[in-house]
């Protein structure tokens, strides 16, 4: 009987080991299915969360656009003539105390202050299109914050 120089069960155990060095198709489908199913939950959630920060944003703004209004109002007798009075980028003559700064970079809601002193946000579709079904933010003339809802 001839004997082989090489055991056959150590070749088979290397050639074993040699094979499982990597992933096969499925498991690699496996996992790539799974991270979709997850990209498919977190990316509405991330986007419902951003268009609510850019709400909330927006409700300050006209918030103190409305408060600057007001306070030029007990301090003058009458409403600033346009909103651009109050804003820092509108170059008003308003004490600085009473400018409001706007968020920088272009702008997704437009600002307006309205003659009773009154302010509201319309959100600008034109810059951000997530914005398409949010509804106009109004601050009535007692402070009252109302819409931005979607």
């Amino acid at each position: 009987m001839h004997t082989l120089p090489v055991n056959i069960k150590t070749l088979l155990k290397e050639n074993k080991m040699k094979r499982n060095k990597g992933f096969t198709l499925i498991e690699l489908m496996i996992v790539v299915v799974i991270i979709g199913i997850l990209a498919a939950l977190a990316i509405p959630r991330f986007m419902a969360a951003s268009k609510k920060s850019k709400i909330s944003e927006a409700k300050l703004v006209v918030k103190q656009i409305w408060l600057a209004a007001t306070t030029y109002y007990e301090e003058n007798g009458s409403y600033p003539a346009a909103v651009a009075d109050v804003l820092a980028s509108g170059g008003g003559n308003i004490p600085a105390g009473m400018v409001v700064d706007v968020p920088s970079g272009t702008p997704r809601f437009t600002y307006n202050l309205l003659a009773n002193g009154a302010a509201n946000g319309v959100p600008n579709t034109a810059v951000d299109g997530s914005l398409g079904d949010v509804s106009n933010i109004t601050v009535d003339i007692n402070g009252v914050v109302a819409g931005g809802t979607f």
